[in-house]
């Protein structure tokens, strides 16, 4: 995957002209998609008036050592869960400068998924200084590509909708 497909950016530019409108600046922490999410919201230019940074923890240990996700939960639930995810978005919210805050943790395959957590589960939290985090469950399907992307895409049209919405 060398360039970032079209509808991913067109999406991602939505997103950098809602949060500008509303004053809004926002941090990634993105484990499957591997910086994907931040790629598309930093290609385009005056993306740095709204991102302020993204956090790639592919490791469990970086989940825990740069968003404060407790280890006990990555032990108990593994990283592909509603709980880490919700912690990932929160605990990158509490190390940036920003106001909203979303994660991706997942299997994006093709190995590591089990009959509890297929390959394409993903989890997202989507966080807003003042309120807990909102978590979604997706199961997406096809090759880790189209996966990856698809988790990028839902991720875009998460923070879109809070950003429309006012939430």
């Amino acid at each position: 995957m060398t360039e970032l497909p079209a509808d991913l950016l067109s999406l991602a530019k939505e997103v950098l002209l809602a949060a500008k409108s509303r004053n809004k600046r926002v941090v990634t922490a993105e484990s499957c998609t591997g910086g994907l999410l931040a790629g598309c919201l930093t290609a385009h230019p005056g993306s740095s008036a709204v991102v302020d940074c993204g956090f790639i923890t592919y490791s469990n240990e970086s989940k825990t050592r740069l968003l404060g996700v407790p280890s006990d939960a990555v032990a108990e639930l593994g990283a592909v869960s509603d709980v880490v995810a919700s912690a990932m978005a929160e605990g990158a919210l509490a190390q940036a400068n920003a106001d909203l805050a979303v994660s991706i943790t997942g299997i994006a395959g093709p190995d590591g998924g089990t009959k509890e957590k297929p390959v394409g589960l993903v989890f997202m939290a989507l966080a807003q200084t003042g309120t807990d985090a909102q978590v979604k469950r997706y199961i997406f399907a096809g090759t880790r590509t189209d996966i990856r992307r698809a988790a990028v895409g839902a991720a875009l049209e998460l923070m879109l909708g809070c950003l429309k919405d006012g939430d």
